[in-house]
């Protein structure tokens, strides 16, 4: 019997089994909840790390005018471009390279977490994924994050087979190294892998790792995929590490992010949350490895154990963003999630075989407690964050699409919402968030004679051209550059000063949107004399 026999010999067998059944089920609920979110955001705007990727990716399609950012691999974007080039909507493509991979990192998890523990750990894993609340919720946005994350974790799972088949396999490692890169294309934190890998290998190897084959493989290959980045970074950006830019410390002054430790229970379901508890449980029984310590320290042998590598794990991307990054946000630390979850894993499958003597009905009655109680505040967090923010910036894309209807090829734009704007407009969009006096951006104007100007309070502005606050108990939005004022109370509009056409040394700003009811953008189109 050759090997594709054997293969196809291998997976029939895994198809008959119920840990395929469940797999199966874990994988077409996920799949339907994230189309049920789909659709009940469909339409909603996107937001700037969005629309930097989109409008990059309509930059190449399209030639519309945007300056890439070099901190943004491209592999995202570029699969974007080619699905905008053959005439598929932003809908088609968020489904395509956001929601779909989403559920295949649910199946990554799930590989992952059979190969370090089980296969009950490694099911657990996945279902816990499946309704995680910051996966559910990023589903629905344009972003990375799933590819980059589903590469990461075949990465780490390619390692662990190659550490666990004694490392004689060294296309394991080569394996390893390419899915890492594979990562870094869509996302920088991807290199959290490797040193996550640098370290226990210097733990579990010492200085034996220097003999190792494989991990010279693992080095090459990563690096030769990497090869066509180089290329085209040094090409667009004259650097073969453009992408560092923005991600060094004299660029990031934040306290050290000690609020990071909230993710833990924030990303679960709280400090009393069902998988928060169950993290714990599964943090102090990982600890078990301690009892190696005698081995490691005095025998400085070579020690292999899944809680060790998931504890390391944690700790050293905990460290990377409250010691150097400092400032993130859940979707930063999406690394944490499969060794989060397998340590759910272990503490579910822990809870189990401690009822299990009581009889094995009461024992699965109990996890599938558990589990229902943890799910069903996943999914109410993850549709209630939705509801609530799907509407965010809609003002922005509104006023975008207005101008982009209203204006010519080669019209010029000022907006601050600098890449929603290019996005929407598909205009040449400059940004005037640095010009810090009316004097000069007179002067900028009579240079550069755009023909539209977008105010909003979405970002921040300069003071002269957008203020906004409380006094008295009314809210306020001011427009000291085009005379103008919004005054509200309660939500209700208690005065509005919306001067139509103001002039300034020779240049007439007519206030063209919006016509009818505020939703806080505005668009001036400018004239010259």
């Amino acid at each position: 019997m050759d090997d594709v026999e054997k293969r196809r010999e291998k997976l029939k067998k895994w198809l008959k089994g119920s840990s395929s059944i469940y797999l199966i089920a874990i994988l077409v609920f996920a799949l339907i909840l994230r189309i049920y979110l789909f659709y009940n955001t469909a339409g909603q705007t996107l937001w700037w790390d969005e629309a930097e990727y989109m409008a990059t990716a309509k930059h190449w399609a399209f030639g519309v005018p945007y300056d890439l950012n070099p901190q943004r691999p491209p592999l995202f974007q570029f699969l974007a471009a080619i699905l905008f080039k053959v005439g598929l909507g932003e809908s088609f493509i968020k489904f395509t390279i956001s929601l779909i991979p989403s559920v295949f990192l649910i199946f990554c998890i799930y590989l992952l977490g059979k190969e370090m523990f089980d296969e009950k750990i490694g099911l657990i894993a996945a279902f816990c994924a499946s309704i995680s609340w910051t996966f559910l919720f990023w589903s629905t946005r344009m972003q990375p994050d799933f590819l980059s994350m589903s590469c990461q974790t075949l990465a780490v799972w390619y390692m662990w087979k190659y550490w666990k088949g004694d490392m004689k396999v060294h296309s394991l490692a080569a394996l390893s190294g390419v899915f890492v890169a594979l990562g870094f294309y869509f996302k920088i934190s991807a290199l959290l892998v490797p040193m996550i890998f640098m370290v226990f290998i210097a733990l579990m190897d010492r200085l034996s790792a220097f003999k190792k084959k494989g991990y010279y493989i693992f080095s090459g290959a990563f690096l030769a995929t990497l090869i066509p980045y180089f290329i085209w970074s040094w090409s667009t950006f004259g650097n073969l590490f453009a992408s560092k830019q923005g991600y060094t410390p004299d660029s990031l002054q934040f306290p050290i992010g000690w609020y990071n430790f909230k993710f833990y229970s924030m990303m679960t379901d709280g400090l009393i949350g069902v998988l928060f508890i169950l993290f714990l449980i599964g943090v102090i029984l990982a600890f078990r490895f301690v009892l190696y310590l005698d081995v490691l320290v005095k025998h400085k042998k070579r020690v292999f154990d899944p809680g060790l590598f998931s504890l390391l794990s944690l700790a050293f991307i905990s460290a990377f963003y409250i010691f150097y990054i400092k400032n993130t946000d859940d979707r930063w630390v999406f690394l944490w999630m499969p060794f989060i979850f397998m340590l759910v894993g272990v503490a579910t499958v822990f809870i189990y075989k401690m009822i299990r003597p009581y009889g094995k009905a009461i024992a699965v009655i109990v996890v599938i407690a558990l589990l229902g109680f943890a799910t069903y505040g996943q999914i109410v967090h993850a549709k209630m964050l939705d509801e609530n923010k799907k509407g965010s910036y809609a003002p922005v894309k509104d006023a975008s699409l207005w101008i982009k209807e209203n204006s010519l090829p080669n019209d010029k734009v000022l907006s601050i919402s600098y890449t929603q704007s290019v996005y929407y407009t598909e205009r040449n969009v400059s940004t005037y968030s640095t010009i810090y006096n009316t004097t000069a951006f007179e002067d900028y104007l009579q240079k550069n004679k755009p023909q539209f100007i977008q105010v909003s309070i979405f970002e921040p502005h300069p003071t002269w051209i957008l203020q906004s606050g409380t006094q008295n108990g009314y809210q306020y939005v001011a427009l000291p550059y085009f005379n103008s004022s919004i005054v509200t109370q309660n939500g209700q509009l208690a005065s509005l000063d919306l001067k139509p056409e103001v002039k300034h040394d020779g240049i007439t700003f007519t206030l063209v949107y919006p016509r009818e009811q505020i939703d806080w953008a505005f668009v001036y189109r400018i004239t010259y004399q």
